[in-house]
C-alpha cells in the first residue's frame, strides 16, 4: 500500500463519513431530503407525528418560499392515524419547520389536501415562490400555499 493510500484511509478513519447520529435518518438523506432539512424535521418531531407519503422517493418541491434568497424544501406528508395528507416546509436559513394540513389547519376550512392533489412551485409577482394544490374533483382545491411572514396562509385562486 502505498504512502498516499495510507494516508487516505487514515483520514478517512479519523473524520469518517458525515455522522448522521440520531437526529437524522440516513434514508431520508439518501433519498434527496438534505441534510440541514432533514435535521430540522428531526428537531421538530415530526417524525413521531408524520410518515412522507413514500419512504422510497418522497415528493419533495425546493424553492424560496420566505423570501430570503435561499432555497427551502417542501415535502409532502400524512399523519399516520388518519391519513391526512399536507407538507412540511422547512426554511433552510433557521430550520424552522411548518406543517401545512396532515391535521393541522389550512385556511380553506379543512385540515388535509387530497391525496390526488397535483402540487409544485411557482414564482407570482413577489420575490418568493409559493406552492400550487390543485385537486380537480376534490371541491374547490385551486391556491397557493404562501408565506405572509409568521405562518402559511391558504390563497383561493378564483378560476
Amino acid at each position: 500500500m502505498g504512502n498516499r493510500t495510507a494516508l487516505l484511509i487514515a483520514t478517512l478513519g479519523l473524520t469518517g463519513v458525515p455522522a448522521w447520529g440520531s437526529a437524522q435518518s440516513l434514508s431520508r438523506v439518501a433519498s434527496g431530503i438534505p441534510a440541514w432539512a432533514d435535521s430540522a424535521l428531526a428537531q421538530a418531531g415530526v417524525a413521531a407525528r408524520y410518515d412522507l407519503t413514500s419512504g422510497l422517493n418522497p415528493d419533495v418541491r425546493w424553492g424560496d418560499f420566505d423570501g430570503d434568497g435561499f432555497l427551502d424544501v417542501a415535502l409532502a406528508i400524512v399523519e399516520p392515524g388518519t391519513r391526512r395528507r399536507g407538507l412540511a416546509i422547512i426554511h433552510r436559513v433557521d430550520w424552522s419547520v411548518h406543517i401545512v394540513g396532515a391535521g393541522q389547519a389550512i385556511g380553506n376550512g379543512r385540515d388535509g389536501i387530497p391525496a390526488l392533489a397535483d402540487w409544485g412551485v411557482e414564482r407570482l409577482g413577489t420575490q418568493r415562490d409559493v406552492l400550487r394544490v390543485d385537486a380537480a374533483g376534490a371541491g374547490d382545491w385551486h391556491g397557493w400555499i404562501a408565506w405572509t411572514g409568521q405562518a402559511y396562509a391558504w390563497v383561493q385562486d378564483s378560476n
